[in-house]
């Protein structure tokens, strides 16, 4: 086995199954990342890369060379000497503290104002951007024995620089830090931003510009780079975190839900059988590892079940006294231990989970049920043979991130823990009176600008959902925004029963009164909530615009959940499309309670 490369280090690529085609990207900054096209059109096959010099508040061009919907993302980059002048630390005695701290207010000033500007096209196109900060220096000029944490000290002056930059940065939209002080921090500051022979502020990176004039001294001395040797492989690495950071917001290849096995997978041995398991060596080293990052992967909204060949009983009884409180079982939203095939036990959390095999990890120790899973369900990934390698992975794959935790993602396990407990009860009843028990209550909301506080998480829905889509269509928020502009409006619907609330759960996309698209989550399939949000919308559309209402159907190969949602709505096929007769009404199935948002319609 040979050591991770450096560029799989920091974005495994063990989970990717299909690559990321670029089409454009934009570069904001100064000439610092003027290479960063040439090197991106290197690396990514078919991309074509744009580069506009940004220094001292020179103004952009009023639109992009191209349509802004052409460009997959743009990376933004503000000069630090711009906003923190060459030199400053020279102007005020060590002892000057309050100038020291007017440096830093001006110094933000500034950076608020550059930013700004520099932001013209996300503001304006909503074109995602990612925003470079700025790399610190090793240490304190002043001396190491000098404090730490003190604003004199130009490490912290620049780590507090970059925390106002993550800060400014939550006024924008569809915007995300690029954390390029950590990259260099893992593969080593003294090979990349040795402030030894750099500048604190401009020219702050090693070159031998300039060495030619010194042949001439009394003693010619080498190129700087002999002394000190960078590592020129960081910018390409940055290059790979871009990408992994794209396929993020973009969703590429997304685990939604991890399955695990137990005994030796979690921990070290076979719990049922090894009466005398020490908890210690059962999970010291990299089960705690795993057993972390599972924990992280909660939080992050993605679902984790186990499939064991266990003793449901006993397994809970040992598990406390292995697990203590690390990991809970309820901390799985489904467990399924007995000595059923492991395939039929992976094919009930399926269901379950309403969730496609594509968007399932399984991790397991032994190759022969790694080899039946595979066979059984083609799609889904597999972890095996290295438990040393799977922190890692399940941490820093671009799969497994996401771009920020909803209130919904927050509370995955919870809901479907109570759909499996809403679907046990269904089981002991007929349809009809089941639903009825539900009290289930529907609220629809019309979303007109990406300000509505529902707009990030119907993006997040739209881009997420396979199986009641009725287009497949993905869309980035510079498309969504655009949509808006032109007339569209999204109507997100919220759902809730007696066991839980769901969140906003569905989004129906609408311009001239033709239903462009229809998004619901699997977690409410069967409860005919979609004909609830079907009847508000068509309510609210003729209204407030008094038109006709069609919609379209564009069948993939994992919507077929959803193909027969408008002929079931009462709509009739015309020519292709799908037409409400003007004369016919909708009516909300009666055991739902359906209403409008109340409430401001921006945040």
């Amino acid at each position: 086995m040979t050591a991770i490369s450096d560029t799989d280090f920091r974005c495994p690529r063990d989970l990717m199954v299909t690559e990321t085609p670029l089409r454009r990207v934009l570069i904001v900054g100064s000439c610092l990342v003027s290479g960063l096209p040439m090197m991106i059109e290197h690396v990514v096959e078919g991309c074509s890369a744009e580069y506009f010099i940004f220094n001292n508040l020179g103004e952009l061009p009023t639109s992009t060379a191209h349509p802004p919907s052409e460009y997959d993302f743009q990376v933004v980059q503000i000069a630090l000497r711009s906003v923190l002048p060459d030199s400053a630390w020279l102007r005020f005695g060590y002892h000057d503290t309050a100038a020291c701290e007017r440096l830093f207010i001006e110094t933000v000033e500034r950076l608020q104002i550059f930013l700004l500007q520099a932001m013209k096209w996300n503001i304006e196109f909503g074109i995602p951007t990612f925003v470079y900060n700025f790399v610190t220096p090793q240490q304190n000029p002043m001396g190491r024995l000098l404090p730490r944490y003190d604003l004199r000290n130009p490490v912290y002056f620049m780590e507090r620089l970059n925390q106002a930059l993550a800060n400014e940065l939550q006024n924008y939209s569809n915007a995300y830090l690029f954390d390029l002080d950590q990259i260099i921090s893992t593969y080593g500051r003294r090979y990349f931003s040795d402030d030894v022979v750099a500048a604190l502020n401009h020219g702050a990176g090693i070159s031998d510009v300039g060495h030619e004039l010194d042949l001439n001294r009394l003693e010619p001395v080498e190129p700087g780079t002999s002394y000190y040797p960078i590592n020129a492989h960081i910018p390409w690495i940055a290059i790979a975190e871009l990408v992994a950071m794209y396929r993020t917001i973009r969703r590429s290849d997304e685990v939604k839900l991890v399955i695990v096995d137990v005994d030796d997978t979690l921990w070290r041995g076979v719990a049922a059988e090894d009466e005398e398991i020490n908890p210690n060596n059962a999970l010291e080293g990299w089960p705690l590892g795993i057993i972390e990052a599972l924990g992280f992967l909660k939080k992050r909204g993605i679902l984790l079940a186990i499939v064991s060949k266990n003793d449901e009983e006993r397994l809970g009884t040992r598990w406390q006294t292995i697990m203590a409180n690390r990991l809970a079982l309820d901390d799985f939203a489904v467990r399924k231990v007995n000595w059923r095939p492991k395939v039929e036990n992976f094919a009930e959390i399926l269901a379950e989970t309403n969730l496609l095999p594509r968007n399932v990890l399984y991790i397991d120790d032994n190759p022969v049920e790694r080899a039946s899973i595979q066979a059984a369900f083609p799609e889904v990934r597999v972890l095996g043979p290295n438990p040393y390698l799977w922190r890692r992975i399940l941490l820093w794959s671009a799969e497994t991130q996401v771009a920020q935790v909803t209130a919904e993602s927050a509370r995955r396990t919870e809901m479907v823990q109570a759909q499996v407990q809403r679907e046990t009860q269904r089981r002991v009843m007929s349809r009809e009176e089941f639903l009825h028990t539900l009290d289930l209550r529907v609220t629809l909301s019309a979303i007109d600008s990406p300000n509505h506080p529902h707009f990030a998480r119907s993006l997040e829905l739209i881009n997420k959902t396979n199986q009641f889509n009725t287009t497949g269509r993905r869309w980035t928020a510079a498309e969504a925004n655009d949509f808006l502009i032109r007339g569209g409006r999204f109507y997100s619907f919220d759902a809730q029963d007696k066991f839980t609330s769901y969140g906003t759960i569905g989004v129906a996309a609408l311009r001239g009164g033709v239903f462009e698209q229809f998004v619901m989550s699997c977690r409410v399939v069967g409860m005919d909530v979609e004909f609830a949000a079907i009847a508000e919308i068509v309510s609210a559309e003729r209204a407030e615009r008094g038109i006709p209402i069609s919609a379209k159907i564009v069948e993939t190969d994992a919507n077929s959940l959803c193909r027969e949602l408008y002929s079931h709505a009462g709509f009739e096929a015309v020519d292709g499309t799908w037409q409400m007769p003007s004369a016919r009404s909708i009516v909300v199935p009666a055991h739902i309670a359906a209403g409008r948002e109340t409430t401001a319609a921006t945040a």
